[in-house]
């Protein structure tokens, strides 16, 4: 096998995104840039070590693919340009004695672009062939299951090259890898399996997916015990994420200030894999700046198929740019686009146009500082399609509305949006009243209400022979009529009559979808308000039902009695 020139397929990498013949994202960019910089400058204390990087390079392409199409054809792993750049600037760059630059790396890329089997082999070189005595290696992360992932790709790795380990007395246990020749081993450390303990004496750590720390501790921990160690080394390699005040964030940050020129930091490497402000995130086209091994491991279709997912639904959106284009999204993501929420408004609908309609009601009741939600969903059949309309009425005591911070709701009021009830306390008799003249007008079938503060007013409605069924609010109850909400306003089935306070509510509300892509309403602070919205949640959540099998007063089938089962008739208590 002839070899390979690494170091001037390194430089040949950087020359070609600085000059625009790859697409690349501006920090990626930046990070070529100063590489280039750093090799034209005859002062710099560090030096590119040609045969560290041949050394290196050479080591990873001697290693097994384990998993996939690659693996079942027994090929070795080939590294690409963007790969051979990333091991390149960390082990080719060392001082005058041939000890390593960089101490720190951040390295920001997509899934499926190789970072776990590139992990391992960097894990494998810096315990068994760097040369270091006692070398200890960690595959961190904030789970068992996944500091394992990268270790077990190692010791994959491992198993399937006899050879070396012959040479270096490698052996593989059920937690460790270790060398009996140089006393090293490679090991994987998680948060919840005591990652926090002190006694490690770190070489090299690789914490996998950044984003998912909760706090620095474990990086602290891994940092402070590098310092008995000549030329240690933390790379921290993750995906984007959601919280914008993390450890991950902040060193992003810390990456994109010295990528700019911000701050100075000679020993930290950082290279950021994403799309740049402005991209369409829809176009294909600026993909291929997040994800260097489009084409190969990261399939144009799986993209593509992702992306048609991402356009009509929020959540799977999130997923899209943060796992696929590394862009970084809020903590939790808005639930609603209001674009299409506004083009569903019309402000010549209202309620006596639908009284020959089936009407149900979701109510969200708060009795001092949050709003008591009422909203009404009328339902009627276009060209057999079932269309849902929307009526919003919300409460709230005179005392908390005339507050300083609270000038809209006296606006809200004046304009006829929101009711004023005396005192300090949201009288819920006038709700109660409402509902009874509601059920006296329209046809009106449940109502469905959040248990908290309204279980006494839904037993009066209950002894006036109306219907009422208690919601949990739990993610399993809540998740299907938010989505089922999103799809009706996507496909212009759900119309309202513009009301400001549901249409404000409905921009509070904020998720962050579970690892079964489940949804659940919340807000990022205590004044954004998202009572009216869950109360059309709570209403939509019974009217679907309607939706899928007809009138629920007559109906007496299987469906009805599995859909019932979880929820609590108040009549039963």
């Amino acid at each position: 096998m002839k070899h390979r020139d690494y170091a001037a397929l390194c430089t040949e990498y950087a020359v070609n995104v600085t000059t625009g013949k790859l697409s690349a994202c501006v920090y990626v960019q930046q990070s070529c840039q100063r590489f280039l910089n750093d090799l034209a400058n005859t002062e710099l204390v560090w030096r590119f070590d040609v045969e560290k990087v041949e050394h290196v390079c050479r080591f990873i392409e001697l290693l097994p693919h384990t998993q996939g199409k690659w693996a079942a054809a027994r090929q070795r792993i080939t590294l690409e340009p963007f790969q051979i750049f990333i091991v390149a600037n960390l082990f080719g760059w060392c001082d005058a004695d041939g000890r390593r630059r960089y101490r720190y790396a951040y390295i920001e890329m997509p899934r499926k672009n190789g970072k776990s089997t590139l992990l391992a082999a960097i894990g494998l070189y810096c315990g068994f062939i760097e040369g270091e005595q006692g070398a200890q290696v960690y595959s961190a992360a904030t789970t068992r299951d996944q500091a394992r992932i990268v270790w077990e790709e190692a010791q994959r790795m491992v198993n399937r090259l006899p050879k070396l380990q012959a040479a270096f007395e490698i052996k593989t246990g059920q937690h460790s890898i270790f060398s009996l020749t140089s006393a090293s081993s490679f090991k994987a450390l998680s948060r919840d399996q005591g990652g926090n303990q002190d006694g490690l004496n770190v070489h090299c750590a690789l914490v996998d997916e950044l984003h998912a720390h909760k706090s620095s501790e474990m990086l602290d921990v891994l940092e402070s015990a590098t310092g008995a160690r000549e030329q240690p080394i933390v790379i921290m390699i993750t995906t984007a994420g959601f919280d914008l005040h993390g450890v991950c964030y902040r060193e992003r940050q810390t990456v994109i200030d010295l990528l700019s020129g911000k701050i100075n930091h000679d020993r930290y490497f950082g290279i950021i894999y994403t799309i740049d402000d402005g991209d369409d995130w829809t176009d294909p086209a600026v993909w291929r700046k997040a994800n260097p091994n489009y084409g190969l491991s990261v399939s144009e279709d799986a993209l593509a198929a992702a992306c048609e997912k991402a356009k009509v639904q929020p959540t799977a959106q999130t997923n899209f740019l943060t796992k696929h284009l590394c862009v970084w999204v809020n903590a939790r993501s808005a639930w609603m686009d209001m674009q299409l929420w506004a083009a569903c408004g019309d402000k010549y609908l209202s309620p006596q146009q639908f009284t020959d309609c089936p009407l149900f009601i979701g109510l969200d009741l708060a009795s001092k500082s949050d709003l008591a939600g009422k909203v009404k969903v009328f339902l009627r059949p276009i060209d057999g399609v079932q269309h849902y309309y929307i009526f919003s009425d919300q409460y709230i005591n005179e005392d908390t509305a005339e507050l300083p911070n609270n000038r809209q709701y006296l606006a809200w009021a004046r304009d006829g949006f929101l009711t004023l009830t005396p005192g300090n306390v949201t009288d819920f008799g006038q709700i109660e009243q409402d509902i009874l003249e509601e059920y006296s007008q329209f046809d009106l079938r449940e109502v469905g209400f959040d248990p908290f503060n309204a279980v006494y007013i839904a037993q009066r409605l209950q002894a006036a022979d109306i219907v009422t069924v208690e919601i949990p609010q739990q993610v399993r109850f809540l998740s299907e009529p938010m989505k089922w909400i999103d799809v009706l306003v996507r496909a212009g089935r759900l119309h309202h009559n513009g009301d400001p306070v549901l249409s404000w509510a409905m921009s509070n509300v904020t998720v962050k979808p579970d690892a079964n892509d489940n949804i659940f309403p919340r807000k990022d602070a205590l004044e954004n308000k998202i009572d009216p919205a869950v109360a059309l949640i709570n209403a939509m959540s019974r009217a679907i039902h309607f939706d899928e099998v007809g009138d629920l007063d007559n109906s007496g089938d299987a469906a009805m009695d599995d859909y019932l089962k979880d929820f609590v008739r108040v009549s039963k208590r």
